[in-house]
């Protein structure tokens, strides 16, 4: 630090460093203004970095053009751990050894994760989706996606599988709830939600019959995997995007600003102070975990980065022919080259 308290401006020859304080910047808690200000110092710099080694190094340069999109500590392992490993093989003292057991990792658990999709995708086609609930988003891939960004370690096989199908049916409810089904047809359904009895089926509209029962037998399946085992699965779901583009439903925005009386502007800038805040509260939830399990944690702080990611920009499990079908083919579809 200088004689005023800020950051020497002779630590930008080091750009290594400034790219690794402006990682460490993202793992601050509320009140810690040091950190605040290495934030605002290393954005600065890195971004001049961009166009500067854009020529020389663009190796480098596109290494910190994803941390600016992505830092570390809100981005998913998974596509980290891609993006790191195609950046290191660039590097002139990489070891050969070391990077080739890392792609070999690597793609050995992609054979695992691409076995649990095929299961996945041949119960959802037993649904018969795109018959049965037209007006339903069919997108049981993104939902295995989303699983993966929370769980993807070997261990976790089972759970990955039953969660993903929570969500697929989690998806097509959301779509009942809110672009297809009558206030009527849901004053009827949401009893029977509520009641989890099989005999309400006789009292739904006759689209809804067929999920009411898939959604039952899937949490029956979800039973009998518990009881064969009643630590190995725990399942959380968390599912709810800001932004649904469906005419008659109101995004985060739209609500704020009718509840504050606000412009639109005004209301993004408030959202995104909630949401630095909300990540404040799950670092600090990591200072001292004393009443939560760390891997408790790491799938709540895992469930909130894969939010980042397919809401960043859009809402890329809605339209997830964006950069969401690149993410996927670069996890689920692409080995690492050998």
């Amino acid at each position: 630090m200088d004689n005023n308290g800020k950051f020497k401006e002779s630590l930008v020859e080091d750009e290594r460093g400034i790219l690794s304080l402006y990682e460490a910047s993202h793992l601050r808690g509320h009140g810690e203004a040091l950190l605040e200000e290495a934030l605002e110092f290393t954005t600065t710099h890195l971004q001049t970095y961009i166009h500067r080694y854009s020529n020389i190094n663009p190796n480098f340069a596109s290494e910190v053009s994803s941390a600016l999109k992505l830092p570390i500590r809100k981005d998913i392992p998974r596509k980290k751990a891609r993006e790191y490993l195609e950046m290191y093989q660039q590097h002139p003292s990489h070891n050969e050894t070391l990077l080739e057991f890392s792609k070999l990792d690597f793609n050995i658990l992609q054979k695992l994760h691409q076995k649990e999709l095929s299961e996945i995708c041949r119960w959802w086609k037993d649904l018969d989706v795109p018959t049965k609930f037209p007006f339903a988003r069919d997108r049981i891939v993104e939902c295995y996606f989303w699983t993966l960004g929370a769980y993807f370690e070997p261990q976790y096989s089972v759970g990955r599988k039953m969660l993903t199908k929570v969500i697929a049916i989690a998806s097509i409810l959301d779509d009942i709830y809110d672009a297809y089904g009558t206030f009527e047809e849901l004053q009827v359904l949401t009893p029977a939600i509520q009641r989890w009895d099989r005999s309400m089926v006789h009292t739904l509209p006759l689209y809804m019959k067929p999920f009411y029962v898939a959604m039952l037998e899937l949490y029956e399946e979800i039973g009998k995997e518990i009881d064969k085992d009643q630590n190995s699965i725990h399942l959380q779901v968390a599912i709810r995007g800001f932004e649904q583009e469906r005419e008659h439903v109101a995004s985060a925005v739209e609500c704020y600003m009718k509840q504050y009386d606000c412009s639109e502007e005004e209301a993004c800038i408030e959202l995104h102070k909630e949401v630095v805040d909300a990540w404040k509260d799950t670092n600090e939830a990591f200072y001292r975990p004393f009443n939560v399990p760390v891997p408790v944690l790491m799938r709540v702080l895992n469930f909130s980065r894969v939010m980042n990611l397919l809401y960043l920009d859009e809402d890329g499990y809605t339209n997830a022919m964006s950069g969401t079908k690149f993410l996927i083919k670069s996890l689920l579809v692409d080995p690492l080259p050998c």
